[in-house]
């Protein structure tokens, strides 16, 4: 069955995909596989410019090529895409853009341990250029983008320019115990902004950096159990002004049955300037069933504000998606998020409030192409200097992806 995560996103951004799960399985000889992808849309949008008012809707043609290469050798497994981006606007030409993104994810784990027996590296960098920021990443599209950047806030349409750099080392003394440290590095930086055909103030764009270290050991305490224990250093920066936090978390992941799987952390960070004590923490349960997949999710983080206000955020963010396999060929899903975020240590300069709401279901053509037809309610509040900037959005999509392998 065609994989949606690995076609670029909706509405003109991509998902970053995840580094991939360790493996032992040992490499033979070189395999190098190119994957080439498709995807054409046509989407009503009830709201293209992203704020209050009348006559901001819009018919929209999407056209998204990718490729990707995936290269595998007795040491070395890695994969280099990218692709484009090009929508274009029946009311509003002046929209009309063509984005690209890049990435590269290398697994030199059994490289490295030939050097150290147990030691592991994976690197991963993506760039995405777009002028169309997601508020929430599309359960369509993949759920893998940077969480930092995708919490819920709708920034208005601006060319934006994001980086975000991973780096994972990780040693094993045994099987049941192993170290990990990493390293992960988001910059967006943005560019010219559309004006709105209302006029409509919306703010200014920050260009913003936001790095987090994270280190400590993971526990495999019984079959079923697993246990980390992390110090967290964060650093988000701005043109004019920066913060950082310092913390650590206690996490914990069990498989409750074969299908039921669930897990918790918890943990707290301080910030440097201010001793401003914040208490973070998340919780998942998933459970996959023969036919029907269901997972919720809470976080609650610390994120850097790239829109209105350069500060620190304390954002809580409550996601969930069910997926019903009907017949070998159709799926229906429903996927909802809830997200909230407030400036620290002061909680009176800005607040975020969202949410969406996206019933859809796809069809397996062949085995390289597949259809979605989704529709997508969602809507977000701003409150900063006692004034608030309410907007909702409509979007029906109908999707066409195919992929080669």
């Amino acid at each position: 069955m065609l994989n949606p995560g690995s076609i670029y996103g909706q509405y003109g951004q991509g998902p970053l995909p995840p580094l991939p799960t360790r493996t032992t399985t040992t490499g033979t000889a070189p395999e190098t596989n190119v994957v080439p992808s498709l995807s054409v849309a046509e989407r009503y949008d009830s709201n293209v410019f992203f704020v209050q008012g009348g006559n901001l809707e819009d018919y929209v043609s999407t056209v998204s090529p990718q490729v990707r290469v995936f290269h595998k050798r007795q040491l070395i497994e890695g994969m280099v895409g990218g692709g484009a981006t090009a929508e274009a606007y029946v009311k509003n030409p002046g929209l009309n853009y063509i984005a690209g993104n890049g990435m590269v994810n290398l697994n030199l784990d059994r490289a490295m341990g030939e050097l150290v027996r147990g030691l592991g590296l994976r690197v991963f960098d993506t760039y995405i250029y777009t002028p169309q920021p997601l508020a929430f990443a599309s359960p369509v599209g993949g759920n893998e983008a940077p969480e930092s950047f995708v919490q819920g806030i709708q920034a208005r349409r601006a060319n934006s320019h994001t980086n975000t750099g991973r780096v994972e080392a990780s040693f094993a003394p045994s099987p049941v115990l192993s170290f990990i440290t990493t390293y992960t590095d988001l910059r967006r930086t943005y560019g010219s902004s559309a004006s709105t055909s209302t006029g409509v103030a919306q703010g200014n764009l920050i260009d913003t950096t936001f790095q987090t270290v994270r280190s400590g050991p993971e526990v495999k305490i019984s079959p079923v159990d697993t246990g980390t224990l992390y110090y967290q250093y964060q650093r988000g920066s701005y043109s004019t002004s920066d913060f950082s936090a310092h913390g650590a978390l206690a996490g914990w992941t069990r498989s409750i049955t074969p299908t039921l799987t669930a897990g918790v952390t918890g943990g707290a960070t301080v910030f440097s300037t201010s001793n401003n004590l914040q208490y973070l923490g998340s919780a998942f349960l998933a459970w996959k069933g023969e036919d029907s997949n269901v997972t919720v999710s809470y976080s609650r983080r610390i994120t850097p504000s790239f829109y209105v206000v350069s500060t620190a955020l304390l954002t809580q963010v409550v996601s969930g998606t069910v997926t019903h396999q009907v017949t070998k060929s159709l799926a229906l899903s429903l996927n909802s998020n809830y997200a909230h975020s407030q400036s620290v240590p002061d909680s009176s300069l800005i607040t975020f409030e969202s949410y969406s709401v996206m019933p859809s279901v796809s069809y397996e053509i062949n085995r390289v192409m597949v259809a979605t037809l989704s529709y997508t309610h969602s809507q977000y509040q701003r409150t900063s200097s006692s004034q608030e900037f309410l907007f909702d959005r409509n979007i029906v999509l109908l999707r066409l992806v195919a992929e080669w392998e």
